[in-house]
């Protein structure tokens, strides 16, 4: 069913950042296609019908990981091998969200709808298929590589869009017929992989625009117990003529700490951005947790990536990828190799940028864009 109107509806959760910067990489493609007759909107399902449900959701989730990231793993894989557990949620969700999600159906009145956040796609098909008669295409943006947990599936989407082949084998591996998984890339912003010259943004924080420069991010997700060990690595380190970037984005709290630190190498510190771009492209290593967006970021930006952190289950398959394809190393159980690691990267520094060029789909958000444009 053509429309001539294409209006396209985004619906993310702010659990964690991965979910809502894909989400806006598509809404950006979108508007960029200068197309009048294209609509975009994103809406995000924790903190726009937000109600005691989705709170329980976000706390039961950002909870666990601080108290302990076996707790998250438990039930990470509890949900993936039954699905019941999600299945138990969306009807619990129902009388909370079925009439607020069919109220902004009828509102925003879109031709497609996308979601990137599955925990409710169970709820969002069923309602999506009372509004539109099952006549209007429910796409599913996996944020994640490799790892496919079941709620991606089990909400039915018309179509899926994922990052690279092997998601696409892992989709397929669940029982996923392959017309309907379209492998496009994991869309970015633009921002990431223009090529920019950074001299000018490192003397800007006060750093040597010659130096080798490792940024390390602290995300949400991450405790501070695991953030120390991070920590007391780097302050141990007998690497020299090295800056660090450190950008927190977890605990506001902990910048007091952070700055009292004494660094072994200049540093900069800083708390959360949106010029994430500018600090990746000013750096040649990135150190940071195995999330979907900020290893895709890296490799659109072809930065080198260790990992010092991986949420258990769900961010497994994110650092099998940096492993598999050679993008950086994996230092999530083994911390006292860090030295060896970033000595590693400076020396295959050009292997390495072509591994993640191999890697790097630009074009993602646009194709995304376009794909959904032609489902209208």
């Amino acid at each position: 069913m053509k429309h001539q109107q294409c209006n396209v509806l985004i619906l993310t959760g702010s659990i964690g950042s991965g979910h809502i910067s894909v989400a806006r990489a598509i809404a950006e493609a979108l508007e960029c296609t200068g197309k009048k007759n294209v609509r975009v909107e994103i809406v995000d399902f924790i903190a726009s019908m937000e109600n005691f449900v989705t709170a329980t959701t976000k706390k039961i989730y950002l909870g666990s990981l601080k108290l302990s990231p076996k707790i998250w793993q438990l039930i990470f894989a509890g949900s993936s091998v039954s699905e019941w557990p999600l299945k138990i949620l969306n009807m619990i969700s129902a009388p909370f969200l079925q009439e607020k999600f069919l109220d902004l159906m009828r509102k925003k009145k879109p031709t497609v709808l996308v979601s990137t956040f599955p925990v409710w796609d169970i709820l969002i098909k069923k309602t999506w298929k009372d509004y539109s008669g099952g006549r209007l295409p429910f796409i599913s943006v996996i944020t994640d590589s490799i790892s496919v947990h079941n709620a991606w599936t089990i909400g039915d989407p018309d179509y899926f869009i994922v990052a690279n082949d092997d998601t696409k084998i892992a989709l397929k591996n669940l029982g996923i017929a392959e017309k309907r998984i379209r492998t496009f890339g994991y869309p970015v912003s633009k921002l990431f992989s223009m090529r920019v010259p950074s001299e000018k943004f490192k003397r800007r924080l006060g750093l040597s625009a010659n130096k080798k420069t490792l940024l390390l991010i602290l995300s949400v997700g991450i405790n501070w117990a695991k953030t120390k060990k991070i920590i007391d690595i780097i302050l141990h380190s007998k690497l020299k003529d090295l800056q660090l970037i450190v950008i927190n984005c977890a605990e506001e709290k902990w910048m007091s700490k952070l700055k009292k630190i004494e660094w072994p190498w200049p540093t900069h510190i800083t708390g959360w951005t949106n010029a994430m771009h500018s600090y990746i492209h000013a750096s040649d290593i990135i150190l940071t947790k195995a999330g979907g967006a900020t290893v895709m970021e890296c490799i659109a930006s072809q930065r080198p990536m260790i990992i010092v952190e991986a949420i258990p289950g769900q961010e497994i398959g994110n650092a099998m990828l940096v492993q598999k394809y050679n993008l950086g190393m994996i230092l999530e159980n083994d911390m006292l190799n860090f030295d060896n690691a970033v000595q590693y990267i400076l020396d295959h520094d050009a292997l390495i940028k072509r591994n993640l060029a191999a890697q790097q789909k630009p074009n993602a958000a646009c194709d995304i864009a376009n794909f959904l444009i032609g489902l209208s």
